[in-house]
């Protein structure tokens, strides 16, 4: 019922006093209830301060969604006499490891890390090209790194101080020779993906300087969001799947890396196309950063090759494909608890997929226990198709590359063989002139 539609002479009992009267009138805007107590008193109350009899009056919540729109969370700045502080915080719909792992890779700040425009490791070693790869430095309290920002000042050393594996990173950060930041990220993870919040903090006569460009700073962690793979943590079974079972995984590949060193090699070739019409926008996003990456250190990862024809996992063949939903979810779980989780994201069912990997997040927070692994049933596998010749798969990706589809020409790795294709395409398309 309505409060200000009651009629009078409804009992009521005022909350604080515990007095009975009843309702005499009602005013409005805003509400207010005249009441009569049995010694001819009157008071006048709100809805907060008296009960209704026979009325149940619910206690109103504000309802705030779980995860802010776009992930955003908050987001501030202050500085006081020679001290200044600011925190931004982000929700990510990913795993607590890979957000640790894309914390930690050093680099790549420059794709999103606003200031940065080149970070080096620094290594005590006599080898020229370790000197330049963060995969020989360790990462603990103490080590050094180095970076250059975006301006013409010169490379500035850095120092990390703090880490705590999944949880929190923090390092001594400078982009000008007047002050010194210390940066901490913390992860903390939720039922929907994880929050992490970036803290700064500097101290000195000068640390106002690092309030400067703050619209920029304040949207480091949205721009990290567009290259972070993403887990899909609200799937269920009546959601339709995007993709079947003929669909190829990872574009072709046997990898989701196979898939973004694919994008890179063809991003340098100045085929954007290819990069633009990748479907996934966080492979998407993580080939495009590849390729700035590429293009300011010159290095180039290998190009894979691009599986021909559909993708048969070697799971198959021994009754996998066979299990129900439940079982697959609960194989795929065990095999990425082992550490197989190349089985586990070549699933080409994304429903199964994101449920089992949303089970695993919450296995690994103890909320519920791990599954029996089922059990599977072996089957005799199908014929293997006749191997092809040199002669024939020359033959079959010339006729290939006169319709126009280069693709897996150039994954080809032996480039000798690739040569002969192409010279033949265009002694092909020379003659038929």
């Amino acid at each position: 019922m309505i409060l200000n539609r009651i009629e009078p002479g409804t009992p009521c009992t005022v909350r604080k006093s515990g007095e009975t009267g009843k309702v005499k009138q009602i005013f409005f805007y805003p509400t207010k209830f005249e009441i009569e107590f049995p010694n001819g008193q009157i008071g006048h109350f709100t809805s907060k301060d008296i009960d209704f009899e026979n009325i149940e009056q619910k206690e109103a919540f504000l309802k705030v969604p779980t995860v802010p729109p776009n992930g955003i969370g908050k987001s501030w700045t202050d500085w006081f006499p020679f001290e200044g502080e600011s925190v931004v915080e982000h929700h990510f719909s990913t795993t607590k490891e890979i957000m640790w792992e894309m914390l930690t890779s050093l680099d790549m700040y420059n794709v999103w890390f606003h200031g940065i425009q080149r970070a080096l490791p620094v290594i005590d070693t006599e080898r020229f090209v370790h000197k330049y790869s963060f995969s020989e430095m360790e990462l603990k309290p103490g080590a050094y790194f180095k970076v250059r920002p975006m301006t013409i000042a010169p490379w500035f050393t850095c120092r990390i101080m703090t880490i705590e594996k999944e949880s929190e990173f923090g390092f001594t950060f400078k982009t000008t020779p007047l002050t010194t930041e210390y940066i901490q990220f913390s992860i903390r993870e939720t039922d929907f993906g994880v929050w992490v919040t970036c803290r700064r903090k500097s101290k000195g006569l000068l640390s106002i300087i690092n309030q400067t460009n703050w619209q920029e700073k304040s949207e480091i962690l949205q721009h990290l969001d567009k290259i972070v793979p993403k887990v899909n943590f609200g799937a269920t079974d009546t959601e339709e799947s995007n993709g079947g079972t003929s669909e190829i995984a990872f574009g072709g590949f046997g990898s989701r890396q196979d898939y973004i060193d694919y994008g890179i090699n063809m991003g340098m070739q100045d085929n954007m196309d290819y990069v633009n019409g990748i479907p996934e926008k966080p492979i998407r996003g993580m080939v495009k950063a590849g390729i700035v990456k590429a293009k300011r250190t010159g290095i180039v990862p290998n190009c894979p090759e691009k599986s021909s024809g559909e993708i048969t996992a070697s799971s198959k063949a021994s009754g996998v494909d066979a299990l129900s939903k439940d079982d697959m979810v609960a194989y795929l779980v065990n095999k990425g608890l082992d550490g197989d989780m190349e089985t586990v994201n070549a699933c080409s069912d994304k429903i199964i997929r994101g449920k089992a990997k949303a089970m695993m997040v919450k296995i690994k927070r103890g909320s519920i226990d791990r599954p029996p692994i089922p059990e599977i049933s072996e089957t005799s596998s199908a014929s293997e198709a006749p191997e092809e010749t040199q002669e024939e798969m020359i033959d079959r990706l010339v006729q290939k590359g006169l319709g126009g589809d280069m693709d897996e020409i150039n994954a080809l790795g032996d480039r000798v063989v690739r040569g002969k294709i192409k010279a033949a395409i265009v002694k092909a398309k020379r003659a038929a002139k």
